[in-house]
Order: C-alpha cells, then sequence, then structure tokens
C-alpha cells in the first residue's frame, strides 16, 4: 500500500507559495454550514504492519458477484470471459499505453480500434462505429444528441418507460441545460404501447430512444416503431444487449438509424460496477456527427497496411462551433477486451453463448413460477431477463432468503417503478448451472413456505 507524506515545513512550504495561510485557509471557499462540525472519531494510530492487516480483513468482506450465483442484471451481467481477453488485454503494449486519443497513438493501438469497430459493425448492422465511449448510459446521451443535430429538432425526444430509467435520467440531466423535453411512453404491459407512441411522436420529434432486450428483458415491437419515427422524419436510436444480437435480427435490418449498447458483457467483469463501455455505431451519411473519434485503414508511402485516426469531431482537434461532443478519451482498453472477446469466439460461439442464456432463463422462468405465490409480470417474449411478481408483495424475503444461501436473486424494481415493487428483475446468463437455477427456485419455494407459516402463526 503505497504511503506519500509530507513533513510540516514542507506544508508551510507548498502554504506560502499559493498565498494561504494555514491548511484550513484552502477549504475557506466551502460554506461553513456545509464543513463537518464536529470532532472525527478515528480510533487511536496503527503501526504499518496492524494497519495493513486491517484494510486486508475489510477487503475479505467483500464476495465478487462472481463468486456468488448471480442473477443480477439491469445492465451489469456475470457472463464467461475468455482467458484468452485477460491475455491479451494485458500485455503492456496494451495495459499501459498511452491514451489512445492523441494522433500520435501506436500503429498496434490504432489497429487494435479499426478492428475493434469492424466488429462492432459487423454485429450492429451499422455502417460505421467510432472507437467506444465512456458507458452505455453516456452512448445513449451522445445517441440522442446526434439525432438532434442531423435532424435539426433540438427541442424533443420521445422515450419509452421500458428503457433503462438510469439512461433515461443521465438525458434529462444533459436537457435541463438545453431547453429540451424528454417526452416518456408507458409500458404498462412490459413494452412500450405503440397508440400512445404515435401520438407521442409528431414533426418536432428529433428521435424515439428504444431499448432492445428493454430493460425488463422484453423483445419490443422495432419494426412497427421505426416505422412510427421515420413516417414523421424522426430517427431511430436503438439500446440493445449485444449478447442478443447472436439470436436477434441486427438493429441495422430492423430499421435503427444509431445503435448504442453497453459492451460490459463482452470480455468485461462485473467489477463493483465500472468502469464499463459504451458502444456506438450509426449509418455512414451520419458519420461527422458522430462523437469521439474513428480509426482508418490506409496505405504509407511504401503501399504498406497501416492506420490512422481517420476523423476526430471533438473541440481539441476542430473548430468548437464544428465539434460533436466534449468527450476527451474513450474506453480503449474496455474496447479493446470487447474486439479479443467477439474474434474469439466468433459467430458460432456468439450464438451458442445467446443460445445458452435463451434456453436457461426460460427454465428459471419454469422453476420459479412453479410456486403458486409467484408470476411472470409481462406476457412479452424475453431474451435473458424477466420480471418475476411476488403476489404476496414480499420480494425482500426472497431477496433475503436467496442472500443467506449465497445467491444474488435479482434486483427490485421498486426504487424506479413504484408500481412494480413487488416485482424482481432476474437475468440467466451462459454461466448459471442447472443446479444454480434450481437453488434459486428452491429459495423462492422456502420463502412461500416461510410466509406461509409465519400466515399461520398470526
Amino acid at each position: 500500500m503505497p504511503y506519500t507524506f509530507n513533513t510540516d515545513e514542507e506544508q508551510s512550504e507548498m502554504l506560502g507559495a499559493i498565498g494561504a495561510a494555514s491548511l484550513d485557509d484552502l477549504f475557506a471557499c466551502i460554506p461553513p454550514s456545509l464543513r463537518l462540525d464536529r470532532p472525527l472519531e478515528l480510533p487511536v494510530a496503527l503501526s504499518e504492519i496492524e494497519l495493513a492487516q486491517h484494510m486486508s480483513r475489510l477487503a475479505g468482506i467483500n464476495v465478487p458477484a462472481g463468486e456468488r450465483s448471480c442473477f443480477l442484471g439491469g445492465g451489469s451481467y456475470d457472463h464467461f470471459v475468455p482467458a484468452v481477453v485477460d491475455a491479451i488485454a494485458g500485455r503492456g503494449e496494451f495495459f499501459t499505453s498511452y491514451t489512445p486519443y492523441q494522433p500520435e497513438v501506436s500503429q498496434g493501438n490504432l489497429q487494435a480500434t479499426f478492428e475493434y469497430q469492424t466488429l462492432i459493425c459487423q454485429l450492429t448492422g451499422m455502417d460505421v462505429s467510432n472507437a467506444s465511449l465512456y458507458d452505455g448510459g453516456s452512448a445513449a446521451v451522445e445517441a440522442v444528441l446526434l439525432c438532434m443535430s442531423v435532424t435539426k429538432r433540438p427541442r424533443k425526444v420521445v422515450t419509452a418507460a421500458s428503457v433503462h430509467p438510469e439512461y433515461r435520467k443521465i438525458i434529462e440531466t444533459y436537457f435541463s441545460q438545453l431547453d429540451a423535453e424528454l417526452v416518456t411512453v408507458g409500458a404498462a404491459d412490459g413494452t412500450v404501447s405503440l397508440e400512445a407512441l404515435a401520438a407521442a411522436v409528431d414533426d418536432e420529434t428529433a428521435c424515439v430512444l428504444l431499448q432492445h432486450p428493454n430493460f425488463f428483458g422484453s423483445l419490443e415491437d422495432v419494426e412497427a416503431i421505426a416505422k412510427i419515427a421515420h413516417d414523421r422524419g424522426a430517427l431511430l436510436a436503438m439500446s440493445v444487449d449485444p449478447i442478443s444480437l447472436g439470436l436477434l435480427k441486427r438493429p441495422g435490418e430492423l430499421g435503427a438509424d444509431v445503435v448504442v449498447a453497453e459492451g460490459q458483457a463482452l470480455g468485461t467483469p462485473m467489477q463493483y460496477g465500472g468502469p464499463y463501455l459504451g458502444i456506438m455505431a450509426c449509418r455512414e451519411k451520419f458519420v461527422r456527427r458522430l462523437p469521439g473519434r474513428i480509426a482508418g485503414q490506409t496505405v504509407d508511402r511504401r503501399d504498406r497496411r497501416c492506420w490512422v485516426l481517420t476523423l476526430q469531431t471533438r473541440e481539441q482537434h476542430i473548430r468548437r462551433d464544428k465539434s460533436t461532443s466534449n468527450i476527451c478519451t474513450n474506453q480503449g482498453l474496455f474496447a479493446l477486451r470487447a474486439a479479443i472477446y467477439l474474434a474469439a469466439l466468433g459467430p458460432q460461439g456468439l450464438r451458442e453463448t445467446a443460445d445458452l442464456c435463451l434456453q436457461k432463463s426460460h427454465y428459471a422462468i419454469d422453476q420459479i413460477t412453479a410456486a403458486e405465490r409467484f408470476e411472470l409480470a409481462f406476457a412479452a417474449p424475453t431474451f435473458k431477463e424477466f420480471v418475476i411478481r411476488d403476489r404476496s408483495g414480499q420480494v425482500d424475503d426472497v431477496l433475503s432468503t436467496a442472500l443467506d444461501a449465497g445467491i444474488l436473486a435479482g434486483v427490485p424494481l421498486g426504487r424506479w417503478y413504484p408500481e412494480l415493487a413487488d416485482c424482481l428483475l432476474i437475468a440467466v446468463t451462459e454461466k448459471r448451472t442447472r443446479r444454480e437455477i434450481d437453488a434459486l427456485a428452491d429459495c423462492f419455494t422456502r420463502a412461500t413456505s416461510a410466509a406461509s407459516v409465519a400466515r399461520m402463526s398470526g
């Protein structure tokens, strides 16, 4: 554990250099009402060996999700990461390389970025991909901003309640400074209402933002939604689960104009929620509105194959009024991991992974709903995630019972959807075994039995 210290003399020298009389002067800009006005209840000082042992004990309390039977979803998934991903991405020339957005970035990094972009275009059916963004939420925002710029309709965007609630919150935060409106159409049956969507989209709408499979795991009628958007001159921005594209039609074939995704599932562990990978691709005619940067392939003066940064649309590289974003870096290492993952699996491997997710999730649905207390909340087809409703409304009982058994049973939906406070979002990836799924279903059964005993005792 590195430890950097400075002496009283060094502190005085630094304070003098910046014109401050004391350390307290450094915090004079913070209003007194916001400062901590009580002594810190710190324990007695520890020796270095005691402190190292204490920190190790604290760290040992954390148990990675991958070491439990993990059925958590909602954007972060416990997918298998082949060993080759760590082996290649961990090489020094990638792992410690210079920030990959500068023009002088190495040929190796440029080629890796180009290969990533190529794979993303093949996966999504789009013409061009950028070199990646921060995460799925920021990618969704950038897709919306691109559509507003292309259509020259800066005032209105329509989305669905079935789009990730945190993505919608990020967009609302952006819009609060743009004088733009985000109209959310309900999804009471687990998918967006086509009638309500058609009524919401008008000649001022820049785009419709859709998620497929959506936040509830349900499959939307994408082609019908694309027609609704295009008939009014709007674009369709679509957020996808990249693993699902091993089985489902590519967004480009369904009418999407811009495609974004959270790329964590492609070779990155859950790692406590980040950092992750934002995927973004679009049709070629929008390429100059695409944020970030694009690596391209060309030949040098000796006619040898080489790579360059073809497009950089941030304000550092072009006139400020022509820039599309202020993105200063990208998740280059995680884009590399995604490229390695996709190349290692290939089309057949991705299809098999997606099929395992589909089959295992439907087996889990059958096992869980065998208990009368639980039912599938929505009738729409699902991929690897689904919503279970607890007729008794005691979802905390299920979560507690499962956690005691070492199982992360799912994500309660009440925090985002009060009307779904009796529901759990459950994800089943290819890593989950029949034994783990049966153990999960047993937790639901035992929670039901415990509830029955409690009612009888009462």
